[in-house]
């Protein structure tokens, strides 16, 4: 099974399974302003959007997962 773990935004950990991702919009930070990973999942879950580091390693795994498929 394919998960992504990272900080929830209000606290604690949070695991997606990938096969709920609809979308993945990724943004890489300049200055001031972090890198965001936006996450629409399916209508089990509300959306996610991830900032920094986790931002990053998200969406390394997701492309390391998109180039394995």
């Amino acid at each position: 099974m394919k998960f992504l773990e990272f900080p929830h935004p209000e606290g604690g950990r949070m695991i997606v399974h990938v096969d709920h991702i609809t979308s993945a919009v990724y943004r890489q930070g300049e200055g001031d302003v972090k890198t965001r990973l936006g996450l629409d999942l399916d209508q089990r879950q509300n959306d996610i959007v991830i900032f920094g580091d986790d931002a990053e390693q998200a969406w390394a795994e997701l492309q390391r997962l998109k180039s394995e498929s």
